[in-house]
C-alpha cells in the first residue's frame, strides 16, 4: 500500500513479502493524496504522528492527529490522509492482519480480533498521551512506536520483539473498544452501517460497468437517496469515488510494468488507455507513464511536487497599484 503514498522519503520497514503487517515510514505528506480513498477490508489501520501532524478523514468524519498521537481504522472503513501542514513531520502507517494477531487460535481470533472487525459502532479511536501514568492510551502509544522503531532497527529477532509490542497495543486497543461500544448511538450506527455498504460495494465492483440505478438497489436504497447520502458523507459522487477506486486498483499493474496501458484500463473497467490515461493524470496529477518513472527512482522529485511547484513560479499580473509606483513616464505596455 504504501508505493501510493505520495510523499517524502516513503520506505517499507517490514519485509516486503509479508503481507500480515506493514509498517511505512514517510515524511510530509502532499495533499494531492488525500483525494484517493484508501480501504483495506482484511486489515486493521493504525497511523502515529511522531512529530508534526497530519489530518485524516474516516468515512464521514475528520480527524486531526497531532504529534504523539495514534489513529486506530477498523477493518473495512473508507479513508484518506488529507494533508500533512508542517514541513518536518514524520509519520508512520501500519497495517496489520488479524491473522497476524492471532496465527490458527480461532478462540483467540474469535474473542478479540473478530468482534472489532465486526463492530459498526467502533470505526476508528482517536489515542492522546494521558496526563495520568500507565493509562491504556499511554501504554498503547508507546508500543506502536516501540514496535515502528524496532522493525527500523531490524536487530536479531525483531519479528518478535515487534509482535510482543503488536500484542500489547491490541490488549489496550481492546479495553477502549469495550469501554466505548456501549455509548454509541443507534442512529450514528446505522449511518455508517449504510455508508460502509455502500463504499464497500464500489471498491469491490469497481472494475464492472456500473450504474447508478444497479448500485442503488445492490445497497437496498433509491437511486436519490443514495446519491444524496453518498455526497453528504464523503463529499464526492458515487461515480467519482469509483474513478479514484478503480486508480486505486491499477497502481500495481502500472508499476508492475508487465500490461499495456489498454490491458490495465480494461481491467480496471475503462473504455481505453486513453480515458485511463486522462482520469490517472486528473486524480494523481501525472501520467501513469511519470508516475512509474518516479517511483523506479524516488530521489528524483515527484512528478505531483513538480506539477505544483511549476505552476507557484509562474509569474503573477501586475496590480495597478504596483503599476503606479514605476513611474508615470514608462508606456502601459511595458508594465
Amino acid at each position: 500500500m504504501g508505493k501510493y503514498f505520495v510523499g517524502r522519503k516513503v520506505q517499507l520497514l517490514t519485509e516486503e513479502s509479508d503481507e500480515k503487517i506493514r509498517i511505512h515510514e514517510l515524511e510530509l505528506l502532499l495533499p494531492e493524496f488525500g483525494h484517493m480513498p484508501c480501504i483495506n477490508r482484511e486489515a486493521f489501520t493504525f497511523i502515529l504522528a511522531e512529530e508534526g501532524d497530519v489530518q485524516c478523514q474516516v468515512n464521514q468524519e475528520k480527524v486531526d492527529l497531532q504529534e504523539k498521537e495514534a489513529l486506530f481504522i477498523n477493518a473495512g472503513q473508507s479513508y484518506r490522509l488529507v494533508s500533512s501542514k508542517k514541513e518536518n513531520s514524520h509519520f508512520y502507517i501500519m497495517e496489520i492482519s488479524g491473522e497476524y494477531l492471532a496465527a490458527k487460535d480461532e478462540s483467540l481470533m474469535e474473542k478479540y480480533i473478530s468482534v472489532i472487525a465486526a463492530s459498526e459502532d467502533f470505526p476508528w479511536c482517536r489515542f492522546q498521551p494521558s496526563e495520568e501514568e500507565d493509562t491504556d492510551e499511554d501504554i498503547l502509544l508507546q508500543a506502536l512506536f516501540a514496535a515502528a522503531q524496532t522493525a527500523k532497527g531490524r536487530d536479531m529477532a525483531y519479528e518478535l520483539d515487534m509482535k510482543s509490542w503488536m500484542f500489547t497495543a491490541w490488549g489496550s486497543l481492546y479495553k477502549k473498544f469495550v469501554e466505548l461500544a456501549p455509548s454509541c448511538k443507534n442512529a450514528v450506527i446505522r449511518e455508517r452501517a449504510k455508508l460502509n455498504r455502500m463504499t464497500g460495494y464500489l471498491g469491490e465492483h469497481c472494475n464492472e460497468k456500473l450504474t447508478l440505478a444497479g448500485m442503488a438497489e445492490a445497497c437496498q436504497v433509491s437511486t436519490g437517496d443514495f446519491c444524496r447520502f453518498f455526497k453528504k458523507h464523503m463529499e464526492m459522487t458515487p461515480f467519482e469515488y469509483l474513478q479514484k477506486c478503480r486508480i486505486w486498483n491499477s497502481m500495481d499493474a502500472v508499476l508492475e510494468k508487465a500490461a499495456s496501458m489498454g490491458e490495465i484500463a480494461a481491467a480496471n473497467g475503462f473504455a481505453g488507455a486513453s480515458y485511463f490515461s486522462e482520469t490517472f493524470r486528473k486524480e494523481m496529477g501525472c501520467s501513469p507513464a511519470d508516475y512509474r518513472k518516479w517511483y523506479g527512482n524516488l530521489e528524483k522529485e515527484c512528478p505531483v511536487t513538480a506539477a505544483i511547484n511549476k505552476k507557484e513560479e509562474k509569474p503573477q499580473p501586475v496590480k495597478a497599484a504596483e503599476k503606479e509606483k514605476v513611474g508615470k513616464n514608462v508606456p502601459s505596455y511595458l508594465l
